[in-house]
């Protein structure tokens, strides 16, 4: 049998023997859900909660069944401005001249409230012109000298889907790339040294070269297959959960599909190649989680970025950076159905040239005999 086979077969048996790799495997494929449901949770009671207006003065005829019908709830209070601190969401006062509001900007209850004010009013008044124009024999219209008719180029509740995808999907893949093989990669360096098991593999005939490649083939699988349940747990729960009472429509297009799953597998190539290298640089197990922890932020960072600038439209320059070029080449795919040949090629060839030379490290230090067989 070849030698990288008997290796890779010897790694993955111990992987799958390891509790703490198949926790991570575990928990991302049951923790993903479990965030997805707290968010549905959290949105749609936002979406359906009903906030409190304390008021003092008289409520316009009409204005009251506008308020109940986008559920503001009327509550008569003695001093509307010291009640939105604490006892109301916002106060109003109803003059003859107009209505002062008061609101604490700081809760965010208080930010909802006010935003559903803004929109009962604009409809009060669009209303109340209305009638007034009508009243004299004017055409409401005129106040819509330029009406706009829209016409969506694409589903909104599918690019609502997408957007959605676009956001967290690179975000989740990023990481579970990462995680989801870096325990198993610790202990086929670093674990293996702890055990004193090391070295009596690298004694055998079979060159270092096809015992890293093994070693760096089961780690990546491991890594490969974390991220892709972890997303297809994600997927699978955003089908059954309910948004603002509806189902959430999460499919990834063919392209998308395609281009996640060769990021995924160049990712856990590279992250995989870096993880083994570290490993064998730590003495120990705890030694080798230290020197991967700043690596863990450094990852996360790129993909954070996009998170909090989501029409962020970079140039070709931008797709050398490795991990960052993942997250937007599959921000595109899913966002846009479609891929760019050359950003494609530019990450392509950037995560290509990063896990060689991730590889290469790990065999110059697979090749120095000192630092293997060190204490």
């Amino acid at each position: 049998m070849n030698p990288i086979a008997v290796v890779f077969k010897k790694e993955m048996l111990e992987i799958l023997r390891d509790r703490r790799t198949l926790i991570a495997i575990g928990l991302a494929v049951i923790a993903t859900p479990a965030v997805l449901f707290i968010i549905s949770q959290v949105a749609t009671k936002t979406a359906t909660q009903a906030y409190t207006v304390g008021y003092a003065g008289d409520v316009p005829t009409g204005l009251d069944i506008l308020f109940d019908a986008t559920g503001l709830k009327l509550e008569k209070v003695d001093a509307p401005a010291e009640a939105a601190k604490q006892q109301v969401d916002i106060g109003l006062v109803f003059t003859a001249s107009g209505v002062d509001e008061y609101y604490d900007p700081s809760r965010q209850t208080a930010q909802l409230a006010d935003v559903r004010f803004q929109t009962v009013l604009s409809r009060y008044d669009a209303a109340k012109v209305a009638a007034a124009l009508q009243q004299k024999g004017v055409d409401p219209s005129i106040l819509n000298p330029l009406p706009v008719s829209v016409h969506p180029l694409s589903s909104p509740t599918q690019a609502a889907s997408n957007s959605f995808l676009s956001f967290f999907l690179p975000y989740i893949l990023i990481t579970m790339s990462f995680t989801g093989g870096l325990s198993a990669a610790l202990d086929a360096s670093a674990g293996e040294r702890e055990r004193k098991t090391l070295e009596s593999l690298l004694l055998t005939p079979v060159p270092r070269s096809q015992v890293l490649v093994g070693k760096i083939l089961a780690v990546s699988t491991i890594s490969l297959a974390a991220a892709l349940a972890a997303i297809a747990s994600m997927l699978i729960a955003l089908s059954r959960i309910q948004f603002g009472g509806g189902t959430f429509s999460a499919q990834l297009s063919p392209v998308a599909t395609i281009v996640m799953v060769w990021a995924a597998i160049l990712l856990a190539a590279s992250f995989s190649s870096l993880t083994v290298a570290l490993g064998t640089l730590a003495r120990s197990f705890r030694q080798g989680q230290a020197y991967a922890t700043p690596l863990y932020f450094i990852t996360i960072f790129p993909a954070s970025i996009v998170l909090f600038i989501p029409d962020f439209n970079p140039n070709i320059a931008y797709y050398l950076i490795p991990i960052f070029n993942a997250v937007l080449l599959l921000r595109d795919a899913i966002a846009h159905n479609a891929v760019g040949w050359e950003q494609l090629a530019v990450t392509s060839v950037s995560l290509i040239l990063t896990g060689t030379l991730s590889f290469y490290a790990a065999l110059k230090l697979f090749t120095r005999e000192a630092l293997l067989v060190r204490s």
